[in-house]
């Protein structure tokens, strides 16, 4: 199945679109630096610089087909809780009309297949039950967590599709539950600390804190999460490298330089693992196979397999051994020296 990823930023969904084993043809953004890392790390797409959300016709589109996805990503921030109330009025007009621009375009198109993703707030739904009241038959839409997917971080999401697609997400069995102490394994890195806490605090005004044998925070563009001790004792600020391992992306993925830059990106991309379920379910309408067989097979990290253990212990037991023998040995040596017999311990003449 290929793909279209626009308002693409670092390629949060293009990177589960790859994970689904869909081809990635094309990526458009209005900002030229996360658009050219889109380009680097995914060689099988076309990157295009265009301001999207006014007119449909700023980009050339491949023609409507079941085996083709669309998929838009709406800024929002203007519509996000994480702003505090900062938005203006006209902050959350503009990203209603980025949103109302998607949907017109996928409608209109005809597009067999396709997907909008943005923040879940009274202003968002409300605009996607609009659409489902006057397109009931071509539009549906789902508030869901990107833990569920398999994701190590809790990241709530309003994701727009026709119905059967979202039928499919609501019916896909929820995953594992990542840690992010597993999360870092599975990328062979050591969790920096027992703990992390986000910007907001308790009633009690104790910072909010959780484990790292827990699910984390969700992950933001304008303020990364903070390693601590067990007492909430700062260690360090995440990279943003440490918070693109918990967005899902590979450790090959490319993100911009630049402390501030880079969270921004990476903070404001969609969770790899829910873009991933996305097209999972995309492609199983496409082939009319059941959506089990679409699913990749969870391969468990060698480490933490039996037979990967049994040897190690094995080794453990033979160095044990060995000690033991030369301890053994030194002994009887010892008391062979000592012995009235053996040379050294004759009385001097």
């Amino acid at each position: 199945m290929q793909v279209v990823d626009l308002f693409c930023g670092l390629g949060g969904f293009s990177a589960g679109a790859i994970n689904a084993g869909a081809t990635v043809i094309l990526g458009a953004d209005q900002d030229s630096v996360p658009l050219k890392l889109w380009a680097a790390n995914v060689p099988s797409g076309r990157a295009k610089l265009v301001t999207l959300g006014k007119d449909r016709d700023v980009i050339e589109l491949p023609q409507p087909s079941p085996s083709l996805h669309i998929h838009a990503s709406p800024p929002c921030t203007d519509l996000s809780s994480a702003r505090n109330g900062a938005a203006t009025a006209a902050d959350v007009e503009g990203g209603v009309l980025m949103m109302r621009w998607a949907l017109d375009l996928v409608l209109e198109r005809g597009d067999h297949s396709w997907s909008i993703e943005n923040v879940s707030t009274p202003t968002t739904r409300s605009l996607l039950a609009e659409y489902a009241d006057r397109f009931p038959d071509r539009v549906g839409y789902a508030t869901l967590n990107a833990s569920d997917f398999g994701a190590s971080q809790t990241r709530i999401r309003l994701i727009a599709a026709p119905p059967k697609l979202i039928q499919l997400l609501l019916e896909m069995p929820s995953a594992h539950r990542v840690s992010v102490r597993e999360a870092f394994t599975n990328h062979g890195l050591g969790a920096p600390a027992s703990h992390f806490k986000n910007q907001t605090r308790n009633r009690d005004g104790t910072a909010c804190m959780r484990s790292v044998e827990e699910q984390s925070f969700t992950v933001c563009a304008s303020h990364a999460l903070t390693w601590c001790g067990r007492e909430g004792r700062t260690h360090k600020v995440m990279t943003a490298r440490e918070s693109a391992i918990l967005m899902g992306f590979g450790p090959t993925w490319r993100i911009p330089k630049g402390s501030r830059n880079a969270q921004r990106a990476v903070g404001n991309a969609l969770c790899v693992a829910m873009s991933t379920a996305i097209m999972q379910a995309a492609i199983a309408l496409c082939t009319g196979k059941p959506i089990s067989t679409t699913l990749p097979t969870r391969t468990p990290s060698p480490e933490l397999t039996r037979p990967a253990a049994e040897p190690l212990q094995r080794e453990k037991s033979e160095r044990g051994l060995r000690k033991r023998l030369r301890t053994i040995e030194a002994l009887i040596r010892g008391l062979h020296d000592d012995s009235p017999s053996h040379p050294a311990a004759r009385p001097e003449d």
